[in-house]
């Protein structure tokens, strides 16, 4: 294989892969794309909730879900990339104003020409972001794999330093592909009452590098600056191992930069220590500080969903227990804030032929106001 298309699937793997991906290999030794230049998925899934304090008693979703994208070659060194996802969605309640309404959805998420040479490879166009290796600006995915959103610029990676991955960006544009309700979404560019715009012109300056030099141990920093704005945002974290337990710990610092709260300067940190009892994995951790600032290396350990108030310096702390039982993979998880709010979850998934299934159930009890809800999803990928 040759060396620019080889790094140019290493690129694909690590940075426009979707979703965050844990890294616990050095990013050069990425496993090889398959050789279909084709990708994609398809699924059908159903919500049910009861959301406490809405007008509604209960709420059901059910929808269909298609992913179809191509990563091809056309010149030595050139690649072309291009992705959609669409699909429709119906929903009932027990408010007439909103009963019985079906949506259809669709968008383009991926558009670009990639370029390799030597050790660096480019990305122009429209491309994803992994919060691997971009804490604060990501592509994030929902519950049935689909893309919260993508980017509008151009991205390059580079590998020359050992052991070192180091990438910088330049995004004009956010382009907001989901607005999800545990879920499923709208597209805004084919239901504009559901949302304001379907972009945000962005003009912001990233750069960050991922280092694997230490024995187990993975570290991770970047940065953004916004120039329309003048704010900045810092973010790390490393990652390690010891024997049979893994710790992270991590933060990020914002001046305005993709904060939303009334405080003139947001931080958070936090961490995670996960011990391995063969199939099983017992993960605590916890978080400290503005709730509301957008760093999710630690979603499932802070206030986020739990009545944060911006503004507000807070900590949470959880637990998740996971384990493989007869190809089934089990999960039970629970989390707890300042303010009193918690959180309980369980889920069971098994892939069979290809096909993931999985069911998963969360009971959220915040200011009184007990919510409950009930998600399954069938996913194909190819």
């Amino acid at each position: 294989m040759k060396k620019g298309l080889l790094l140019s699937i290493v690129a694909s793997t690590v940075l426009f892969a979707g979703g965050d991906i844990a890294p616990v290999q050095p990013v050069a030794d990425a496993p090889a794309a398959a050789s279909s230049d084709f990708y994609g998925a398809a699924g059908v899934g159903a919500i049910y909730s009861k959301p406490g304090k809405k007008p509604e008693t209960y709420r059901a979703d059910f929808g269909a879900v298609a992913v179809l994208g191509v990563s091809k070659e056309i010149f030595s060194g050139l690649t072309l990339g291009a992705e959609v996802q669409g699909g429709t969605f119906g929903q009932v309640t027990d408010v007439a104003a909103t009963t019985n309404y079906a949506i259809e959805f669709g968008g383009l998420t991926q558009l670009n020409l990639g370029y390799s040479f030597c050790n660096t490879a480019i990305k122009v166009g429209r491309f994803e972001i992994p919060g691997a290796l971009s804490p604060l600006v990501s592509t994030g995915t929902d519950f049935f794999g689909l893309k919260r959103r993508t980017y509008d610029g151009a991205i390059a990676v580079n590998t020359d330093l050992a052991d070192t991955t180091v990438w910088a960006a330049y995004v004009h544009r956010i382009v907001q592909h989901a607005n999800t309700w545990d879920g499923f979404y709208t597209d805004p560019i084919l239901n504009p009452t559901k949302t304001s715009s379907t972009a945000t012109v962005a003009k912001v300056v990233a750069a960050g590098f991922q280092n694997t030099s230490f024995a187990d141990t993975v570290i991770t920093a970047a940065g953004y600056y916004d120039t329309s704005k003048s704010n900045y945002a810092v973010a790390g974290s490393i990652d390690t191992k010891f024997s049979d337990t893994d710790l992270s710990v991590g933060g990020a610092y914002s001046n305005g930069f993709g904060y939303k709260g009334t405080l003139a300067t947001a931080y958070i940190a936090g961490g995670t220590i996960t011990q391995h009892f063969g199939a099983t994995t017992l993960k605590i951790g916890g978080t400290y500080g503005e709730s509301s600032f957008g760093y999710a290396k630690y979603t499932d350990f802070t206030y986020h969903d739990l009545g944060s108030v911006a503004g507000t310096n807070v900590w949470a702390a959880g637990a998740a227990l996971n384990t493989d039982w007869s190809g089934y993979k089990l999960g039970a998880w629970g989390t707890y804030a300042q303010s009193g709010a918690y959180q309980a979850g369980v889920s069971i998934s098994k892939t069979v032929s290809g096909i993931n299934y999985k069911v998963d159930y969360r009971y959220r009890n915040v200011a009184a106001a007990v919510t409950q809800r009930v998600r399954a999803k069938a996913v194909y990928k190819f």
